[in-house]
C-alpha cells in the first residue's frame, strides 16, 4: 500500500526531528518576546517588568495561536486511514 500524500513515507528519525523543531519553534515563540521585554525593561530602567510581562503574554497568545493553527493543518490531519479490508479486533461480525 503506497503512503498517502497526507503521510510521506518519512524516516521515523526524520519525523522526530520534524517535530522536535516544531516544538523549539513555539517554545521560542512563546518564550523570546518576554525575554525581549524584559531587555526593553532593564535598558529604559523601569523598575516594575512591564514590558516583560506585556512580551510574556503576547509570547504566550502567539505561540497558542501557532500550536491551534499547526493542529488544525492538512498535515496532521487524516492521520489514520480506514482500510475496509482489515477490520479492526474490536469489531467482529456475530
Amino acid at each position: 500500500m503506497a503512503p498517502s500524500p497526507l503521510q510521506p513515507d518519512f524516516n521515523p528519525l526524520a519525523r522526530a526531528y520534524l517535530w522536535v523543531g516544531r516544538i523549539f519553534t513555539i517554545c521560542g515563540e512563546m518564550i523570546v518576546p518576554g525575554v525581549l521585554g524584559y531587555w526593553v525593561d532593564q535598558f529604559l530602567g523601569i523598575p516594575f517588568p512591564v514590558f516583560a510581562m506585556i512580551g510574556f503574554v503576547a509570547g504566550l497568545v502567539l505561540g497558542m495561536t501557532h500550536l491551534i493553527v499547526m493542529a488544525n493543518s492538512q498535515e496532521t490531519r487524516g492521520r489514520v486511514e480506514h482500510d475496509p479490508e482489515n477490520r479492526d479486533e474490536d469489531h467482529h461480525e456475530v
